[in-house]
């Protein structure tokens, strides 16, 4: 029930996206993410003009000079290893075509060289605002953040580093790079922000700095003030402004219980976080890791994953602003990840390019991208693009144990195709006298029509990879990154389970393996349906292994195996859920936040409400 606290404030509950285990009590430092400032117009003179050019050319110098000493601080505070994010930074800075285009503006504009930054920027903004998948999105943070931080040396501005009280947890809209670095994280608590998900640089961060972040917030930077007591709890997603001193009592015992399992879940190499897993009837269970950032990397050992269940390549695309990346740049990314994967190996997939990423040359817009000249189609019809990634794979499994994935798969046909290319370069790099190592050819299945012929491609491919966020988002025709549905993206509706469960039992009547690499994997509660599915083999975020697997090993295969079939005989999600929520919640109470959560003031969101809406969740 809802508590009112003796300076009349009740508590506010919101519920969002963990990306970082932990828990945290503070109070709050609002943090702006680095958004833009308002902008005006200016007509100038031809001279004028040309005088414009040469202060915008001043503001980009002064601009790659901060950059430069914001990567310095940022290896010192973050590690080196998350200094490629102020590189693809300055890669911007350096970007012909966007400068030019700038500098064209004012020029023919007359237009001061503020206001022609945010002409350049609203218009490369508005094309990443219609991407549909969750990465390459978020990357519009990088976007933002430059062209802020031009418009800021256009003023011959710098931000001044910005120190913390003891007990901060930030709160931003987005907390975009630049901001994070000026920032002395030796206090901070806890992060939670409006905006982000898993691949966001909030969730890197915080990751990296071993602190608990709620993300996918909505309204709580608006309605949070700097000095307002918050807690943040980074297993169940919930974020609580203006606790009770119960609720603060609560999550401060919580944050002493996570410390100790944090540094169990990171132990090294001889730790039971890296032994094999079984359920409590002896079923094998293997857990590997979804990666792509650098920044996720060091996740794979420390958590103890059994290599890499999917690596997505579109982080090579985006970091050189929409230029393909090379063979030579691909084979040595691939050989880097197939050394970290190791004997359990990595599965690389394809470039899910296309209509609705930037950088991807075609001839206009798609009025539908999602359902466009995307992922496998954009292979087969760009075919150089799968050729030259074909090789360098091929190149990398010779030095390391390497599959090769296609995306978004719907026909036969297009396997037979994919995998006629991928044998003539293998021909081709023999005949050149290279190596070309070893590779098994799978198919993700994430749409209606890959389930439905599923026993077929079967019979066409190695194995399955099951990718549940856009198989959802597919099969109830439900936008996964559009607030307005979220409550229609439901993980455990019927028609979500049958697919997962014909697909995995396609794959097994095949004798092929199969894996699931969506969110549901990274949820303990829906691990253990998979489980109870058939499914063997589950891959996520780093991060999410330690949860997972504490669960899974105390559950028995049987049990799971009973859970799922209930769920298999719901109408609804919601009946689903709850028998979820029933025959879980009294076993492992923590993976569910209590029904009595307190009624949220406008703005805030309890856990009835939205606990369907995050994939992360329960």
């Amino acid at each position: 029930m809802s508590r009112r606290k003796k300076n009349g404030k009740r508590e506010v509950v919101w519920r969002g996206v963990s990306v970082a285990e932990g828990a945290a009590a503070g109070r709050v430092l609002r943090v702006h993410g680095g958004a833009r400032e308002q902008v005006f117009r200016a007509t100038l003179g031809a001279q004028e003009a040309r005088r414009e050019v040469r202060r915008f050319r001043a503001a980009v110098r002064l601009a790659r000079r901060q950059l430069r000493s914001l990567k310095r601080r940022a290896e010192q505070r973050l590690g080196a290893e998350h200094a490629y994010i102020f590189e693809a930074h300055l890669l911007m800075l350096e970007d012909r075509k966007l400068l030019d285009e700038i500098e064209e503006y004012i020029l023919s504009e007359h237009s001061n060289a503020e206001w022609a930054v945010k002409v350049a920027g609203d218009r490369l903004l508005s094309i990443y605002a219609e991407i549909k998948d969750d990465y390459l999105r978020e990357r519009s943070s990088d976007v933002e953040d430059v062209l802020g931080r031009l418009l800021v040396a256009l003023g011959g501005g710098e931000a001044e580093p910005r120190g913390l009280t003891e007990d901060a947890i930030l709160v931003a809209d987005e907390l975009l790079p630049s901001a994070a670095a000026e920032l002395d994280f030796t206090h901070v608590r806890a992060i939670a922000s409006d905006a982000g998900g898993w691949t966001s640089h909030t969730a890197i961060i915080a990751r990296a700095l071993g602190i608990p972040a709620v993300v996918g917030l909505r309204e709580l930077y608006r309605q949070a003030r700097t000095g307002d007591e918050i807690t943040v709890d980074g297993l169940s997603g919930e974020v609580i402004l203006h606790p009770s001193r119960e609720t603060v009592a609560r999550v401060q015992a919580e944050a002493r219980r996570s410390r100790p399992r944090a540094a169990e879940a990171a132990g090294d190499e001889g730790s039971a976080a890296h032994a094999p897993l079984r359920t409590a009837d002896g079923v094998e269970i293997v857990l590997r890791a979804n990666v792509e950032l650098p920044a996720e990397f060091g996740g794979v050992a420390r958590y103890g994953a059994r290599g890499v269940g999917l690596y997505r390549t579109e982080f090579l695309f985006s970091q050189r602003d929409g230029r393909l990346p090379t063979e030579e740049e691909q084979f040595d990314a691939y050989s880097r990840v197939a050394a970290l994967a190791g004997e359990d190996g990595a599965k690389v997939r394809l470039f899910d390019l296309g209509g609705d990423k930037p950088g991807a040359n075609l001839q206009e817009a798609e009025r539908n991208p999602a359902l466009g000249l995307r992922a496998i189609r954009y292979c087969l019809s760009r075919e150089e693009v799968l050729r030259t990634q074909a090789r360098a794979v091929l190149r990398a499994a010779a030095r390391g144990r390497l599959d090769l994935l296609l995306p978004m798969i719907s026909d036969v046909k297009d396997v037979r195709r994919a995998r006629r290319i991928v044998e003539e370069e293998r021909e081709r790099l023999v005949a050149e006298g290279q190596e070309a190592g070893p590779v098994r050819i799978g198919a993700m299945i994430e749409v209606p029509a890959a389930v439905l012929v599923a026993d077929k491609l079967a019979r066409e491919v190695d194995f399955f990879n099951l990718g549940t966020n856009d198989l959802v988002q597919y099969l109830l025709a439900v936008d996964r990154s559009n607030d307005s549905v979220a409550d229609w993206f439901r993980s455990l509706h019927p028609a979500v389970l049958q697919s997962i469960e014909r697909a995995l039992s396609a794959a097994r009547a095949a004798g092929i393996p199969s894996l699931v690499c969506g969110e549901m994997a990274a949820a303990p509660a829906y691990a253990t349906v998979l489980v109870g599915l058939g499914a063997r083999d589950l891959s996520m975020t780093p991060a999410a292994i330690p949860r997972v697997r504490r669960v899974l090993a105390e559950v028995e295969a049987g049990f799971a195996e009973s859970v799922a079939r209930e769920c298999l005989e719901c109408a609804t999600a919601d009946d689903a859920e709850e028998v979820v929520r029933v025959r879980l919640g009294g076993r492992w109470p923590q993976l569910f936040p209590p029904k009595s959560l307190p009624a949220p003031k406008s703005g805030g969101y309890n856990s009835e409400e939205v606990e369907h809406a995050s994939p992360t969740a329960p």
